[in-house]
């Protein structure tokens, strides 16, 4: 097969980000030929994303400092868009659309990929990555962390870029997908010629699969090119890598023995008998037609003081709800969470048995809480003052009285700066820090408080070996003082390192129930996929498609029935034009498989709005007739409310199709079809749908705020957990853009993986929408009620 991998030349290239003050990248020169496989090492702050991002061409900080000549085959990288797949370190800003098969397909459209390839496409990719057991239809938003860095792997390996990028990829796997995932892009490379970059602090995962080992001298320039067979027989090499803090060998770091804590705890802490975990509230809501069922039952475990347990389990397994579960931050489905006497404390011994019902005062200096996403906990500017809040917020148990006095915070501060190696980047703003810079802040924050039980999800990720070191010393005095350790962990160096029992978990719903419900890519899904719809039908625009009559018609042609209807109403202000829409839009509920309390709960509020905007206008009108009510002020005539009911059944009319339509679309379609038959602008089009997908993801994260605030004592906070929201959505969305460019959005010309057509179906949606706004405006004019709004 010819090579079609890029060739990559930089010539004294430098980069200083506008917020440092030492450039990230000073004077690299580098020569990677097409098709080279490139093992991209250095230690942590070495600049290694710094310089995945510019061979992606998506570093846009205008106040930035570059010199030198980055270029991709003879092309600076911003001009070769769709040449190089990024990607990054962070799995929530990678996933683009709602559905996981959309999501691929996306960078092969963006390629202008031929729409009948597509599919195969899209299919090959999410096999490679292990994601093929689930329905292209499955809902992105309900995948695990580990899941959506397989994912945005499928979404790059299925464009079949010239240049792979790869930041980290397999830090949030499972050890089987670990694995695979890099055995997939071994062959991906293999097969089509691309060049590859991988960044990678476990070096022995990807240097017997590599060409190349380049290592990168902090703030500098190329330190090392060599084979990467050297690494084996190259003693200098090895020793200076390892100085570096860099992973030599699979599964060892420089970890003293003593800081190996023995199990050797007594007195139970916290008691899980038959729980029941789900990141939703085990109550029905006025938004749920039923209660959620957890993503896993039947946990019976304990913890002791002076332990390490390790949760264990493939990707989507439970494994972080667990966690949160336990720590108190999520009420229990079922079972029993029950936290001893010496976890209480003495003062404490009113509180009740879940932690779920305590204070957060009580909660974060009994229990802290290190999130998957470190950003989440963060609400200070420095990062001293993180680590300053924590200690400052810890209280006595059973009081309100601080557990440290000012002496003792500082001296806190100072010990956790030293033993994070943080002390450089105490002033420095911690949304600004590296992945792994923000794991070890994000522990700190939690040990800040003195917590006697210590929960952490994937504390090691993003940590070279001496990082690593540091905090195992850090949980192994912890230990030692009694505390107890329960982490989500993939990392079998932190479990032999804490001397961890293991509590592994295996995910219950079978592949083969699954791949009952795949539709595939450029279809509509049919009637027999009714039963997998939920009792509450199909929300609004949402990522579960519907599979009713009307769900599976095409959107054009329910935006134009739309607009007959809608024009219909607002040419005439009379409720019997108004009642006509309104009956008919209940009648057409089965077409819409839509239950009537359903429906009901969708449009109460706007119920509610016409019966404001009634009383409004009535008392608002001129008055004509009879005088129905004096309230001095103003009159409510026979005139004037008639007027009101006329207006306000209209505004209710108005709504119900328009509810109707848009919960039987599907956003994709909608998006496909304003695109291919409107000929509305691709940028405009996805934009909005991807934006879309962020509004969802904002709900998630308003809610986890919620809780990390809940975790660091701050208790409910709506404006700085609201300021939280504001910076996440900034950040996300600025990631969110640079993934879309890394697929190719905005190269040029695309295809569309599911062609928009009209077909005779949706002719009968559009001639049933025209039947319904003429009868309506007969009917009122054949009882002289019909009133145009625009005549003199």
């Amino acid at each position: 097969m010819t090579s079609t991998g890029v060739e990559v030349s930089a010539a004294g290239f430098s980069y200083q980000h506008a917020d440092r003050p030492a450039p990230a990248i000073s004077g690299l020169d580098l020569h990677i030929a097409p098709g080279e496989k490139v093992l991209l090492a250095g230690a942590s702050g070495a600049g290694k994303s710094t310089l995945l991002h510019a061979l992606a061409g998506v570093l846009h900080d205008d106040d930035a400092d570059s010199t030198g000549q980055l270029l991709i085959d003879g092309n600076p990288p911003a001009e070769a868009r769709g040449r190089a797949g990024l990607m990054q370190q962070d799995p929530e800003s990678q996933v683009v659309l709602s559905r996981i098969g959309d999501d691929v397909a996306f960078s092969c459209e963006n390629m202008a990929v031929d729409p009948e390839e597509i599919p195969s496409r899209v299919q090959q990719a999410l096999a490679a990555v292990g994601l093929d057991h689930l329905p292209l239809d499955h809902p992105s938003s309900q995948l695990s962390g580990g899941q959506k860095q397989r994912l945005a792997l499928a979404g790059i390996l299925a464009m079949q870029p010239g240049l792979l990028l790869l930041d980290e990829p397999t830090a949030n796997l499972d050890p089987e997908g670990t694995l695979q995932v890099r055995d997939a892009v071994v062959d991906a490379v293999t097969t089509t010629g691309s060049s590859l970059v991988v960044v990678e602090h476990r070096l022995s995962t990807w240097v017997d699969h590599v060409d190349t080992l380049v290592v990168l001298e902090p703030g500098g320039g190329v330190r090392h090119r060599v084979p990467a067979a050297d690494f084996h027989t190259d003693q200098h090499l090895r020793a200076e890598l390892t100085a570096a803090g860099l992973w030599v060998d699979a599964d060892t770091a420089p970890v003293a023995a003593d800081l190996l804590p023995a199990d050797t705890g007594e007195n139970q802490l916290l008691t899980a008998r038959g729980l029941a975990v789900h990141r939703q509230s085990p109550k029905k809501s006025w938004r749920r037609g039923h209660s959620v069922q957890p993503v896993l039952s039947g946990v019976d475990m304990s913890l002791r003081s002076g332990t390490a347990v390790g949760i264990t389990g493939r990707n989507g397994a439970g494994k972080s709800t667990l966690l949160l579960t336990l720590g108190g931050l999520l009420q229990a489905h079922a079972g029993e969470l029950t936290a001893g006497s010496e976890l209480k404390g003495e003062r404490g011994a009113q509180l009740p048995d879940s932690p779920y019902l305590w204070r957060s005062a009580d909660l974060t200096s009994r229990i802290g809480t290190v999130f998957q996403e470190p950003e989440h906990q963060f609400v200070r500017s420095t990062v001293s003052e993180e680590l300053r809040l924590s200690a400052v917020q810890a209280r006595i148990p059973g009081t309100r009285d601080p557990l440290f006095t000012e002496d003792e915070v500082t001296a806190r501060v100072e010990h956790l700066l030293r033993r994070l190696r943080l002390e450089h980047l105490a002033e420095a703003n911690p949304f600004t820090l590296s992945g792994g810079e923000k794991r070890r802040l994000s522990v700190g924050t939690a040990l800040a408080a003195g917590p006697q039980v210590l929960m952490l999800d994937e504390p090691t990720f993003g940590q070279d070996a001496h990082t690593f070191a540091e905090l195992i010393g850090l949980l192994g005095d912890h230990l030692r003082s009694g505390g107890t350790v329960l982490a989500v962990t993939h990392d079998e160096s932190f479990l032999a390192a804490l001397n961890a029992q293991r509590f592994d978990l295996t995910p219950t719903p079978s592949a083969a129930s699954v791949l009952e419900n795949r539709v595939p890519i450029g279809t509509r899904p049919t009637n027999n996929d009714a039963k997998n719809r939920r009792d509450s039908g199909t929300p609004l625009l949402s990522a579960v498609r519907d599979t009713s009559w009307l769900g599976r018609r095409g959107p054009l042609a329910k935006l134009i029935a739309l607009f007959f209807i809608t024009l219909a109403l607002i040419a005439t202000i009379d409720p019997v034009s108004a009642a006509v829409v309104a009956v008919v839009c209940f009648l057409l509920l089965p077409i819409a498989d839509i239950r009537l309390l359903v429906f009901l709960r969708r449009i109460w509020i706007f119920a509610v709005a016409s019966l404001v905007a009634v009383w409004g206008a009535a008392i608002a009108a001129e008055e004509s007739g009879r005088v129905l009510l004096d309230l001095g002020v103003t009159t409510v005539s026979t005139g004037s409310l008639e007027m009101g009911v006329s207006l306000g059944a209209r505004a209710f009319a108005i709504v119900l199709p328009s509810v109707l339509i848009f919960s039987t679309t599907d956003p994709t379609d909608l998006a496909d079809s304003l695109a291919q038959q409107l000929k509305l602008p691709a940028r405009f089009v996805l934009g909005a749908l991807a934006a879309m997908r962020l509004l969802g993801l904002m709900a998630e994260h308003w809610t986890t705020l919620g809780h990390a605030r809940r975790a660091r004592g701050l208790g409910s906070r709506f404006f700085s957990q609201a300021f939280g929201l504001l910076v996440q959505a900034i950040r996300i969305a600025t990631r969110l853009a640079v993934t879309m460019e890394s697929r190719g959005f905005g190269a040029g010309k695309r295809s569309w993986a599911r062609p928009a057509r009209f077909t005779g179906a949706d002719g009968l949606v559009v001639l049933g929408g025209l039947l319904i706004a003429a009868g309506a405006t007969a009917l009122a004019m054949t009882l002289g009620t019909w009133n145009l709004v625009w005549q003199s």
